[in-house]
């Protein structure tokens, strides 16, 4: 028998499409394990991702610039991701912005949004939105029905850099 027989022919195409499909399946189960385990850890929660990046004379800012997120009361979690590719350590502030974390008896406490984000780390941060405060100025580009909340970099923030802005649209 040859190497052209047809028999042979079509058992080494037979295996070699088995081994694909193998591959294929074995890939879509890898994906799918990583999305369930992604998914359950985040749960419901609904999660915006943030990139810093950097900007010349040793600024830096966080993309996207402006996002909305839409909320009823009680609405579901909400998760950013904050992901620093650089080579310098930056912060993401967001004043009346809240984290949420735990203390030593796992019991929830919130505390105002500063995180520090190191080169190449990405954080996953819980964030509660503070009670609207009656004597705040409110953002000029805040539309009505919404509270709007300034975001920024506090370690290389410009003179003249207003941030992102986050509109809550109630």
């Amino acid at each position: 028998m040859g190497l052209f027989d047809s028999n042979v022919h079509h058992t080494a195409t037979r295996l070699a499409l088995k081994g694909r499909t193998t591959l294929r399946v074995g890939v879509a189960a890898g994906v799918l394990t990583t999305w369930t385990l992604f998914n359950w850890h985040v749960g419901h929660a609904e999660a915006i991702r943030f990139i810093a990046y950097d900007l010349e004379n040793q600024q830096a800012a966080w993309a996207p610039q402006e996002v909305t997120v839409h909320r009823n009361e009680g609405g579901e979690e909400l998760i950013f991701i904050l992901n620093n590719p650089t080579e310098r350590t930056h912060a993401f502030e967001a004043p009346g912005l809240l984290e949420q974390i735990s203390d030593q008896d796992g019991s929830p406490l919130t505390r105002p949004l500063r995180v520090t984000v190191a080169p190449g780390e990405t954080m996953e941060v819980m964030i509660r939105f503070a009670p609207a405060e009656s004597d705040r100025d409110p953002e000029p580009s805040c539309q009505a029905g919404s509270t709007c909340y300034r975001f920024y970099c506090p370690l290389h923030r410009g003179d003249n850099d207003p941030g992102g802005i986050i509109h809550l649209v109630h």
